[in-house]
């Protein structure tokens, strides 16, 4: 009976053992998922996004496996919805659609590695190990001193989760500061270049007005050839920085005087 009871508690233990591993595995693999998830989120452009949303995939598969193979049935959802907006970031044609998926993934981060901290802490809840317990006690003694190792080293890698845990929280915190001053910086430009739309395109109808008066003013049968190719919308200012705005209106001007210049060499003087 001891040494049956010793063998069923020592299958138990091995079996708790392996499966920690399994949980420090999936913890390590969902580590590297946060970090590239915030890499390829914070990236400033579409290759660089995607370039670390691959490496993102890849861990996320990986803590998808290990949940399941551990059961850690929340963490396994987790995973699998973090690796799908990450698959969704790597389908995208532009950078701020492949960026806002990247940021799907890596708000799961947190959770994640709380579910899986969660699930490891609550492994050998079981009524089998009770079982063992009532049965044996001199196996419980026995095997004390080797629990009371094992549990110590549980403590510490909880600590040292821990300090991890609060180093990727200031890393968040320092992440979303600077993605709002960011947000500033970029809602302030957009809203300078929707100042340069406005004033450049009211200037260039009032100079293509005038070019098209002058003409007529040379012969009144001519027809001053209009363009109206510098009109656009608000969303096209999106995608381009306030330099790009101003070189866009400014080349619609040279190429509206070259035009007339164009236009008024042929007329010839009566």
């Amino acid at each position: 009976m001891k040494r049956l009871a010793s063998i069923l508690l020592l299958s138990f233990f091995i079996i708790q053992i392996n499966a920690q591993d399994i949980y420090e595995d999936a913890l390590t693999a969902a580590s590297y998922a946060y970090s590239h998830s915030k890499k390829a989120h914070g990236a400033n452009n579409v290759f660089h996004t995607q370039e670390y949303a691959d490496k993102a995939i890849e861990a996320f598969e990986k803590v998808e496996s290990l949940s399941d193979e551990c059961g850690c049935k929340e963490a396994n959802e987790t995973a699998y919805e973090a690796k799908t907006n990450m698959v969704s970031s790597l389908d995208q044609d532009t950078y701020e659609r492949s960026r806002y998926y990247a940021k799907q993934a890596k708000d799961l981060g947190p959770k994640l590695l709380e579910q899986l901290t969660d699930c490891q802490a609550n492994l050998g809840n079981s009524d089998y190990t009770e079982d063992i317990v009532s049965a044996e006690e001199e196996a419980i003694a026995i095997a004390s001193e080797e629990v009371a190792q094992k549990q110590k080293e549980l403590e510490e890698q909880k600590r040292q989760l821990e300090i991890e845990q609060k180093k990727l929280q200031q890393q968040i915190a320092e992440q979303q500061k600077a993605q709002a001053e960011f947000e500033a910086q970029r809602a302030a430009e957009l809203k300078e270049q929707g100042l340069v739309k406005v004033k450049a395109e009211q200037a260039l109808q009032k100079l293509e007005s005038a070019l098209q008066d002058l003409s007529i003013a040379f012969d009144d049968k001519s027809i001053f050839e209009s363009q109206k190719d510098y009109l656009r919308s608000e969303n096209e200012l999106q995608n381009e920085t306030l330099s790009d705005t101003k070189s866009f209106y400014i080349n619609r001007a040279k190429e509206l005087t070259k035009s007339a210049m164009q236009q008024f060499a042929g007329y010839t003087e009566n």
